[in-house]
């Protein structure tokens, strides 16, 4: 029995940046790459898939479902319309509906499984798919996890109804890092429409202060990196702290090529400068390979060898990074639909981190190699500079509860659904790690960072991702058909 797969497109941009005076000194290419992950690393996304010799053969039908703005005011009948991929080559009758749910993450063919059948529906504001005229803070009152939903409860009922043309055709929702927190979610407020659900490193716990992050994200450093290289980064970001409290900024501003002199009055610049290196370091794609940078070769202090390999990575020969908050608080504040920041959704994703989930990358924890000077305070102040007054310090932190009240958190009263978690995904410590109960169980599969599970077992793989993979076929297929396939056609 096929299955029925649709992906939905989300488009991609850059950021841009104000340089300190010359604009052929600021390297823009850097600093869009820096505040990109600024913003957007609070919600991971799906790994890009292994290079595969045989290339995908699938045809993928672009189509369009059209549902309203809100769904929870009567008077408002206003709609958008919705693009989404499709690839039918496998269906047949009475096969599931698989649902890829990206999230805020561009998805891309290299996301798709050759064997599922799967349709992919993201509300985010974040593409081709335009919700409103703009993305004007009082336009962004629409993007909320439950308007996400209910558009995702239309979207399986007209798949039901108008495509597969079977009213019971069973259903999946799934999906990595925020994707796997909508496929909980779904299956929360909506069991009658997803038969099960999938969350591969979902993030589950709407948290203000996310300090867990760097604790965990140290440790996985060690484990594939070094204790060295642990202690490098520890010592030169303390360094950093003390040149500044002894007003030696300058030679942080030379050393790094910064666009601009960081002014140790002003708290939130202090802040901001710290939480871009951090965000630098976190870029890396392979912990071994940015500590041998670190630790392999011959420097008289960590602040040189943290300079040198930042420098050898995001700098060319001649030009600076911009560390200036208020220059990326002027590209967030931008709302129309062609902004580079709107076009990446960065300007979305900071609106419901800063309205819902929180999730901000703290040093409030002494278990971690970044030092001490970003706290919540910063991220509080960003969002209001972005958005306005109404957003402050209480108003986020009366969101993550809202939200954690509404889906559970950690505890969800839910069940046909199977957890997953990469051990070494920092991540995962706002995720359910463990068994709800015997239809909601849990997998941590050691050694393996987000999203390794989403992939065909392949020779690569460790035994122990083997026998998730396994568990998962066998799990979810149970959850979908556990009395055989449901088919009520649809009178024409």
């Amino acid at each position: 029995m096929r299955s029925l797969f649709v992906v939905a497109l989300l488009v991609a941009s850059a950021f841009a940046a104000v340089p300190r005076t010359n604009p052929s000194k600021a390297n823009l290419q850097t600093s869009r790459r820096l505040l990109e992950q600024l913003v957007t690393r609070g919600m991971p996304q799906t790994p890009r898939k292994p290079a595969s010799e045989a290339p995908s053969k699938r045809i993928v039908i672009e189509n369009f479902f059209t549902t309203r703005i809100d769904h929870f005011d009567p008077q408002n009948t206003a709609e958008w319309t919705l693009r989404y991929l499709a690839v039918t080559d496998y269906y047949q009758p009475g096969g599931p509906i698989l649902i890829w749910l990206g999230g805020n993450a561009p998805i891309q063919p290299y996301m798709v499984d050759e064997s599922s059948l799967i349709y992919d529906m993201a509300r985010e504001m974040h593409g081709a798919s335009w919700v409103t005229s703009d993305t004007s803070t009082e336009n962004l009152r629409f993007l909320n996890t439950d308007q996400i939903l209910a558009d995702l409860a239309e979207f399986v009922t007209y798949l039901r109804r108008e495509v597969t043309r079977n009213e019971n055709a069973h259903v999946l929702v799934s999906g990595v890092g925020y994707g796997g927190s909508l496929a909980t979610w779904f299956r929360v407020r909506y069991p009658h429409l997803a038969d099960a659900a999938w969350s591969s490193g979902g993030l589950h716990n709407a948290l203000m202060d996310f300090q867990e992050f760097a604790e965990a994200w140290g440790q996985t450093l060690i484990d594939f990196g070094s204790q060295e290289c642990y202690n490098e980064i520890f010592v030169a970001f303390h360094v950093m702290q003390n040149l500044i409290d002894a007003g030696r900024e300058e030679i942080l501003h030379e050393r790094l090529n910064l666009c601009t002199e960081i002014d140790t009055e002003d708290r939130l610049q202090v802040q901001f400068f710290f939480i871009t290196m951090m965000t630098s370091i976190e870029l890396l794609d392979s912990f071994s390979e940015v500590c041998n940078d670190l630790t392999g070769v011959d420097t008289p202090t960590a602040l040189d060898s943290f300079a040198d390999w930042f420098n050898n990575k995001f700098h060319a020969q001649d030009d600076c990074a911009v560390i200036d908050p208020a220059t990326f608080i002027d590209w967030l504040r931008d709302d129309d639909w062609y902004s580079p920041f709107v076009q990446m959704g960065a300007r979305q994703i900071f609106y419901q981190e800063c309205t819902e989930f929180g999730w901000f990358l703290t040093t409030d924890s002494d278990q971690q190699p970044f030092g001490n000077r970003v706290t919540v305070d910063a991220y509080s102040e960003l969002c209001t500079r972005v958005f306005g007054d109404w957003i402050m310090f209480e108003s986020i932190y009366h969101g993550t509860q809202r939200a954690n009240n509404r889906f559970g958190a950690l505890a969800p009263n839910v069940n046909n659904i199977h957890f997953t978690n990469g051990g070494e995904d920092p991540f995962r410590m706002l995720s359910i790690r463990n068994d709800l109960n015997a239809q909601a169980l849990h997998d941590l599969i050691p050694n393996e960072l987000i999203g390794s599970d989403v992939w065909a077992i392949s020779d690569l793989d460790s035994k122990e991702l083997v026998a998730v993979k396994r568990r998962l076929k066998s799990v979810l297929a149970n959850y979908l058909f556990p009395h055989g396939p449901r088919q009520t056609p649809v009178e024409n």
